[in-house]
């Protein structure tokens, strides 16, 4: 894996995008592209119905094969669910050994979270600002280069 890009969800209400969530995961999309052309890529999501519908959109519009859905990769802090930035980056290194880029749709607490431990564990010790994306943005983690961009 050369790349990972976090993607946070589209607006939501009772569990499922709004049509506001819909059209800001589109506009998610076309930043996309131009950043996955020529590379190998596969979508993958928390399990639970706004990253998944999230991550459809992504998928259909970059004509990608099915989303990949883990529960792991879903927390929330006002339910007592607490990201888990190490297992979460095993299924993420793993869906990657296959691909050039991993494009995961997950929460907040993992925008928040997954850069820095992969800048602390993966990139030995490096720091970095913490990352905070609105709905629907993407983060951009450059392996080889070892850099973080927002998606623009």
């Amino acid at each position: 894996m050369k790349k990972l890009i976090l993607v946070r969800y589209g607006q939501w209400r009772a569990q499922h995008l709004s049509e506001e969530g819909v059209g800001v995961m589109y506009l998610t999309a076309e930043r996309l592209k131009a950043v996955l052309q020529g590379l190998t890529f596969r979508i993958i999501s928390a399990e639970i119905p706004r990253a998944i519908e999230s991550a459809e959109i992504l998928a259909k519009f970059l004509k990608a094969s099915s989303v990949e859905k883990y529960s792991e990769l879903y927390a929330a802090e006002e339910d007592g669910r607490l990201a888990d930035p190490a297992a979460a980056l095993n299924i993420i290194t793993s869906v990657g050994q296959h691909y050039d880029v991993v494009v995961t749709v997950v929460s907040r607490e993992y925008i928040e979270t997954l850069p820095q431990f992969i800048f602390t564990y993966v990139f030995a010790g490096q720091k970095l600002p913490k990352a905070q994306l609105d709905r629907g943005e993407a983060l951009v983690i450059d392996f080889e280069t070892r850099a973080i961009r927002r998606l623009d």
